[in-house]
């Protein structure tokens, strides 16, 4: 028998960047997927589940799309995903795996979609003797999600899944596919990191993420041919000089959708240099402004997710806290001085959790 771990993650800072390219910040946390496996005699992959109903029954020699030859579960399709992503590097008569998988938090925001994909990538590279690069891994999660869910993600949740070390937070370049820890700064206070779940589960898919993201790239078409330039990729590709411009030529949606990645960059920048310099304080307010233009310009959150915020950012022992994932729903992300004293009344359910290491095999 085997295990993967594969953390969750958070985003203190840097949402809604990645798919334009943009700078994001990421951390790997002490909530994991967790997939015990050893391999099948046969090419088959069977697995069941601790969160999910029924079990997922997939013969990798015969599988051609998501919905074939998976069962009756829903949550095959992640399995199926891996499977379909993975089969150009499988031998001629690949090894299926057995296994039990099982979630250590509920509700969504902190990724376990790019966390269980990992870890059923890392399970079928481990049976029949692929080599992954971290750069395969987080390649392989992100065509994965893109080409089979359905869902237009960034690389912000495999990347921080993968090259997650603990004490660390990733500073991860988008355009680039690269990502360096960078450690806290000398003179940090003691702080932890808190999550607190909202109540509103959400399948991402359901949400209107896609449609945010279209009009992200609708406002850099738009702004690309209003300041005359070409081979634009993203927002991240455009100054910020042709925003402050030409923003107000753009439909209204597409001119917040593009403020916020604006402004969430020039963020992303300064939070490096305040965690280098152990500033948490001074951290968590642009925690605070990044969630505040989520709601404003990105325009997420449920009720209960956006109430739990403020009430958090009302506590004198919060130094920041914004949504965690899409922000459709799910839960919130804080740093704080006391995790005792924050987390008495909080409605729902409240964890703390601390910096990890990336997705591994034991």
């Amino acid at each position: 028998m085997r295990v993967v771990i594969s953390p969750y993650r958070i985003c203190p800072i840097g949402a809604h960047s990645d798919h334009q390219g943009g700078p994001t910040l990421g951390m790997a946390v002490s909530a994991h997927t967790v997939l015990t496996f050893a391999p099948d005699a046969t090419s088959t992959i069977r697995l069941t589940s601790d969160n999910f109903p029924g079990e997922v029954i997939i013969d990798l020699e015969r599988l051609t799309s998501v919905d074939e030859h998976a069962g009756p579960a829903d949550w095959s399709r992640y399995v199926a995903a891996a499977a379909l992503v993975l089969r150009d590097r499988l031998p001629e008569s690949p090894v299926g795996i057995r296994g039990h998988v099982r979630g250590t938090l509920p509700g969504g925001g902190l990724s376990s979609s790019a966390s269980v994909l990992l870890a059923y990538l890392s399970a079928l590279a481990d049976v029949n003797d692929i080599v992954l690069s971290p750069e395969d891994k987080v390649d392989l999660a992100l065509r994965a999600e893109r080409e089979f869910v359905g869902i237009k993600v960034g690389i912000l949740d495999p990347a921080a899944i993968v090259g997650g070390r603990r004490g660390q937070l990733l500073s991860i370049d988008s355009r680039a596919a690269r990502w360096e820890g960078i450690p806290l700064g000398d003179n940090a206070p003691e702080f932890h990191i808190l999550i607190a779940a909202s109540g509103v589960t959400r399948n991402l898919a359901g949400t209107d993420y896609n449609r945010r993201v279209g009009e992200c790239f609708a406002a850099c078409r738009k702004l690309t041919s209003l300041a005359g330039l070409d081979d634009i990729a993203g927002l991240h590709d455009l100054d910020d000089a042709v925003f402050e411009q030409w923003g107000d030529r753009l439909p209204t949606p597409e001119r917040r959708r593009a403020r916020h990645f604006f402004t969430e960059r020039a963020r992303v920048r300064r939070g490096i240099e305040l965690w280098k310099q152990g500033d948490v304080a001074g951290f968590g307010e642009l925690m605070n402004a990044s969630c505040q233009s989520s709601i404003d310009n990105w325009e997420a959150g449920s009720p209960e997710l956006i109430e739990l915020q403020r009430t958090l950012t009302e506590k004198p022992e919060v130094y920041g806290s914004r949504f965690s994932g899409a922000g459709f729903g799910g839960c919130i992300v804080a740093l704080v001085s006391d995790f005792a004293a924050v987390a008495k009344n909080l409605p729902g359910r409240v964890f703390r959790v601390e910096s990890d290491d990336g997705v591994r095999v034991l």
